[in-house]
């Protein structure tokens, strides 16, 4: 049975979606005057004693704050940890990123899995950094890289489209290590300094990268392009500590014939394939295991059937617009916005972060479990987008 509970102090929200395999725990940092690196402390003390007494281990984190807190939340974090027992070393995606509310963190996403014979992790290194987390389930391998940047080799190079492309072929090899390679991708969380900037660039690497994995092949530009496979995506407004023009967390998954994990795309309903328009990635993707389905949602913003920025300027149609597109995607799936384990909001504009919570409250989701936080979204007319993952017990989904 799926757990959901919300924990309130004056310094953070804990949302906590638990099942007996696994726990999602997002955390937004409150608007409090308070220390944000004693916010971070109280925060990471209690998702160290929750895990601890769930026997559980981390195999995705990412904690987003102002880039001048990085070195003091980490070593909050591996104080609170080491208290618990829980190992210290494990890779944590960190993304500068301020709350929409007054605080220079804004929080933290963690998603963990419970140990046992069964399900065994470990932890994947590259040049001797913590880069990603590998487990089995079922027959299936699936293998977490975090922070993924280029790796070393490519300090000295200020071309951010060569970085970009080292980027991707960071994360190819270290796929490969592990028996995989890049077309059992299903997400992708990206990063992208200055997004404003140069994302036509960026897409223009990923695609000729995707060409190479064996994602478009010779796309025929007047084929139905959802019959593309392709993992699904979020790219958005994001500094990292190394000062790479972009950097990135990759979920994939190798099956095996025997395996019971199932994964597949879903095609969207009230918005088009993104590669229509250049971005090459899918509107979400699905992961069945034995006992669950996980659905996985891409950035979504205020975009039409057509790939043009509707209700410009109007930040509450916008988030309106988003949040239906997103209900109508997952719908078909027996899914509902009340079935969110993990949430991004990201807004262009904090002042805006008032209309959003007004507008999540008559969607049903004013308590959903979502981190928060001001970024550039990819279009500059653009002021909200969400990234999502649902979760429902097998018994409850529809097949």
């Amino acid at each position: 049975m799926i757990k959901r509970s919300i924990e309130a102090t004056p310094f953070h929200r804990l949302f906590l979606t638990s099942m007996p395999n696994q726990t999602f725990i997002s955390v937004s940092a409150a608007d409090a005057p308070a220390d944000p690196v004693a916010s971070a402390e109280e925060i990471y003390l209690r998702i160290a004693e929750l895990l601890s007494s769930a026997s559980s281990q981390i195999v995705h984190e990412r904690c987003f704050g102002r880039m001048d807190l990085q070195k003091n939340l980490l070593e909050v974090r591996a104080r609170a940890f080491r208290k618990f027992g829980l190992q210290a070393d494990t890779p944590v995606t960190f993304v500068e990123g301020e709350s929409c509310l007054h605080n220079h963190f804004a929080g933290v996403q963690i998603r963990a899995l419970r140990s046992g014979p069964q399900t065994r992790v470990r932890t994947l290194f590259d040049d001797g950094l913590p880069k990603g987390r590998v487990w089995n389930l079922d027959g299936s391998t699936f293998v977490m890289l975090q922070g993924i940047d280029g790796g070393k080799g490519a300090e000295n190079d200020a071309d951010r489209a060569r970085l970009s492309e080292a980027m991707f072929r960071q994360a190819e090899k270290m796929l490969r290590a592990e028996g995989a390679d890049y077309k059992d991708v299903v997400r992708t969380w990206i990063y992208i300094c200055d997004i404003l900037d140069w994302y036509g660039d960026f897409n223009g690497v990923r695609n000729r990268c995707y060409s190479e994995y064996g994602f478009l092949g010779n796309a025929d530009p007047d084929a139905a392009f959802e019959q593309i496979y392709l993992p699904a995506s979020t790219g958005i407004e994001g500094r990292n500590p190394a000062g790479r023009p972009a950097q990135m967390d990759v979920l994939a998954v190798k099956r095996s014939p025997s395996s019971a994990v199932q994964v597949r795309p879903i095609y969207g309903v009230k918005q088009r394939s993104p590669f229509r328009y250049g971005s090459a990635f899918s509107r979400a993707m699905v992961i069945e295991e034995p006992g669950s389905k996980l659905v996985l949602v891409s950035g979504t913003a205020s975009i039409d059937e057509q790939g043009r920025s509707v209700f410009i300027g109007d930040p509450e149609a916008q988030i309106r617009q988003t949040l239906n597109v997103v209900s109508a995607l997952v719908a078909p799936e027996g899914v509902t916005m009340k079935d969110l384990c993990e949430a991004t909001v990201f807004l262009k504009r904090r002042e805006d972060f008032p209309v959003y919570l007004k507008v999540a409250e008559e969607a049903g989701i004013g308590e959903a479990p979502a981190v928060n936080v001001v970024a550039d979204v990819c279009r500059d007319e653009l002021l909200f987008e969400l990234d999502a993952m649902f979760i429902l017990e097998k018994d409850e989904a529809k097949a």
